[in-house]
């Protein structure tokens, strides 16, 4: 888990981890978008002055007791190269305050849709890669209840594609470009298209 960006400052992950130096100067969402994508995440080292950070290979990190350590214990729940790509993505964002990053899409697929709780519903675009097809209609649909309807959001009028969307509508998953047959979806159209919900789907 990475730290978040709120004023410039780091605060601790979420797996209890100290704070990691996100080099503030260069945290500030005012700075241009070339600027964060240089710097924020790759503070000097502070052993060796490296300007890159240095790729960390360790499983595994020192601990003086239970959960006192200097901000790493596992790699499986941080590392620095993956907290400083998180921090870096964070910054991009417009806005944006947390970034997590995965090993697999379909972990990334897994974890977003887990989040949606049971019997919720699910708007997908029809041309969906196949993980994830499977992912909805099986694992999610039997663990969880989630059920999805699949619809052409590429050429699918506005009328049919709110007709899809139910009351227990939770999520709007889009692939723009799907995979693999590259087909574009106008995610700008779908945005507009049910910003006026009241149950406000989100559109990922």
């Amino acid at each position: 888990m990475s730290p978040s960006l709120e004023n410039g400052s780091a605060h601790p992950t979420a797996n209890g981890s100290a704070d990691h130096n996100v080099n503030d100067d260069h945290s500030s969402t005012s700075l241009g978008f070339g600027t964060r994508a240089i710097h924020v995440g790759s503070a000097p080292n502070k052993e060796t002055g490296a300007v890159i950070p240095p790729i960390s290979l360790s499983t595994t990190y020192k601990q003086d007791a239970i959960g006192v350590h200097q901000g790493f214990e596992y790699s499986r729940s941080g590392n620095p190269n993956r907290d400083a790509l998180e921090q870096t993505l964070a910054s991009l964002e417009s806005g944006g305050a947390y970034a997590l990053a995965f090993a697999s899409g379909s972990a990334t697929t897994a974890t977003v849709l887990q989040s949606l709780g049971a019997n919720a519903h699910i708007l997908s675009v029809n041309d969906v890669y196949g993980g994830t097809f499977r992912y909805m209609t099986r694992v999610a649909n039997e663990n969880q209840g989630l059920e999805t309807t699949f619809v052409d959001l590429e050429k699918a009028d506005d009328e049919t594609i709110l007709k899809s969307i139910k009351p227990n509508t939770k999520l709007i998953w889009i692939e723009s470009p799907t995979n693999p047959t590259l087909r574009l979806i106008d995610i700008q159209r779908l945005s507009t298209l049910i910003s006026p919900l009241p149950n406000r789907p989100l559109l990922l």
